[in-house]
């Protein structure tokens, strides 16, 4: 990676106008790709969210509690772009899929501004954005509403990382202030924004001398290091507030495992994909082959440039620290590989553990196939151009296929769930000891362990059901309530969760409560008379509550379920 040479008269930059038209190019590119994905549906993770923040009174509490029920994490600013759109649209699905196609869109815009800041006004700057907005893998990660931390995540890290070439180019106060703010977006987005720390870092430190002085590089690599260490104290205090297993950290073997996944299922994502046919993995390949080429040339036309070591240090740590950072999770949800499970929803999961790297990756490749003086007649521009055609041609395809099986996907469950929500509302309610019980659901996929989350996050008035405990045959992951609403009396036969005999923490935030239960064989011997049994037949919900009261429906509950 070599310095930015001044671009010479015969160099012919591509106009403004020219620039602009291949931005919205690029744009269209993502908007079409992923259209399809605005008639999806909910999936998963995605009703706990959208039950909490429908529940929450108090949403600038997300800054100052813990707010992920069982789990370390702290991402305040996504769960935040969550309620805002539910308190301004309730359950309706298209305002969450467009606020994720409004991410997407800014990362590819972020993306390209990055480019520009690597290579001014190069030709291809455009075409590598167009590349990066059709991936299947930043398709993916967009299409997943729970995923929206990840695109904040990545969003703000390119942008901290443009902050910290401009400061190197010109150090000035509010270079440095705009680069701290985009660090702390990062951040507060996902824990994932620690790379576009280290990134950043690095370009600064490692920064040319003649180009930053000491005491400028000096000034930003404290207040950088400050910002964190904030931030990380912040997170502890938080975490540790409601979450007792917020300090343990993975073993060793952990990273290495996960690493290993990492690196092995972004292979996999890169070069065969089981989603893309087979003549579209040989385009891709072909489309690589002719990048090493145009890399090839480009080394050898500028083997007389000085080198640009930060440039070519904060590419590399945006490329490959998210493998290293969230290698604990991937040595558990890596660990099949890709294509071992062809299920539509379980490609798109992974693909958060790649959107990051993928931007690192599309900017060095960039870079690298990039001369300093690019001109529309440079071999390497035209092997590079050829290439990223080809990927386009492979790739658009896949892209726009997989975000339409999404939306079939999950839109199969819709009728159902609010099957279910019919049938709640039809309910009488009591005041007190309020449990219902949704029978015969397996065939429906997602719905159990969420059966509390899909009930109130889909119910039109969810405070009429926020003193319910609502499950299946097994016991919910969460139960979301009003806080001062279940007493020991209301849960019984269920039983508050223990874990390693301890009882698993209530997480609080507000007057919202978010509690644990297990079931025991008492519930299999003895169901509440109290409670309500609806039972899934046909694509409704029939109320079997008389027949369970009576023994003559027996329930199998899951008790031995952990």
């Amino acid at each position: 990676m070599r310095n930015t040479v001044p671009v010479p008269a015969c160099a012919a930059p591509s106009a403004p106008h020219a620039r602009i038209a291949g931005l919205l190019l690029a744009l269209a590119l993502g908007i079409w790709c992923y259209a399809p994905g605005l008639h999806a549906f909910f999936a998963q993770d995605d009703f706990a969210f959208l039950a909490f923040v429908r529940l929450l009174h108090q949403p600038w509490l997300l800054f100052a509690h813990n707010h992920f029920p069982d789990y370390a994490y702290f991402r305040p600013l996504g769960v935040l772009l969550w309620w805002l759109v539910a308190a301004t649209a309730d359950d309706a699905a298209r305002p969450q899929y467009a606020l994720n196609l409004m991410l997407h869109l800014a990362c590819i815009a972020a993306l390209y501004a990055f480019l520009q800041r690597l290579r001014r006004d190069a030709p291809l700057n455009t075409a590598w954005a167009a590349l990066y907005a059709v991936h299947p893998l930043a398709i993916g990660t967009a299409l997943w509403l729970s995923d929206r931390f990840d695109l904040l995540a990545t969003l703000f890290s390119l942008l901290a990382l443009n902050a910290a070439l401009a400061y190197v180019e010109r150090a000035r106060t509010c270079t440095l202030l705009g680069l701290l703010g985009a660090l702390l977006g990062a951040l507060l987005g996902k824990e994932l924004g620690v790379v576009g720390v280290a990134a950043a870092f690095a370009a600064i430190a490692l920064a040319p001398r003649m180009r930053l002085d000491l005491k400028r590089r000096v000034l930003a690599l404290v207040a950088i290091t400050a910002l964190t260490c904030l931030w990380l104290a912040w997170r502890h205090a938080m975490l540790t507030t409601s979450f007792g297993g917020g300090s343990h950290l993975p073993t060793p073997t952990a990273f290495v495992a996960g690493t290993w996944n990492w690196l092995r299922a972004g292979a996999t994502y890169l070069f065969a994909d089981p989603r893309a046919p087979q003549w579209a993995r040989m385009l891709v390949a072909l489309a690589l082959a002719l990048w090493i080429a145009a890399a090839l040339l480009v080394r050898r036309e500028a083997a007389a440039a000085s080198p640009r070591l930060h440039v070519a240090a904060a590419l590399f740590v945006l490329t490959l620290l998210p493998g290293l950072v969230q290698a604990p999770v991937a040595a558990r949800h890596l660990a099949a590989g890709i294509g071992s499970d062809l299920f539509f929803f379980n490609l798109i999961v992974p693909s958060r553990f790649f959107h990051l790297g993928l931007a690192g990756l599309v900017c060095g490749l960039a870079l690298v196939t990039t001369p300093p003086h690019a001109t529309t007649a440079s071999p390497a521009l035209r092997l590079s151009a050829a290439g990223i055609l080809l990927a386009l041609v492979a790739l658009l395809p896949v892209s726009q296929r997989i975000a339409r099986d999404y939306a079939e996907g999950t839109d199969k469950q819709a009728a159902a769930f609010s099957a279910a929500e019919t049938a709640l509302a039809q309910a009488a309610l009591p005041m007190h000891g309020c449990q219902v019980y949704f029978l015969h659901t397996s065939a429906l996929w997602g719905f159990a362990g969420l059966s509390d989350s899909i009930a109130k996050g889909l119910a039109a008035q969810p405070e009429r059901l926020a003193h319910c405990l609502i499950s299946s045959e097994q016991p919910a992951w969460t139960y979301f309530v009003r806080k001062g609403s279940v007493q020991a009396d209301d849960y019984r036969p269920l039983h508050p969760l223990e874990v390693a005999g301890k009882p698993f923490p209530v997480l609080e935030i507000g007057d919202t409560q978010a509690l644990y239960f297990s079931m025991g064989e008492d519930l299999r011997n003895a169901p509440p008379a109290n409670a309500i049994y609806l039972e899934y037949r046909d694509g409704a919900f029939v109320d079997v509550s008389a027949a369970v009261r009576s023994g003559e429906r027996k329930i199998p509950f899951a008790t031995t379920s952990p």
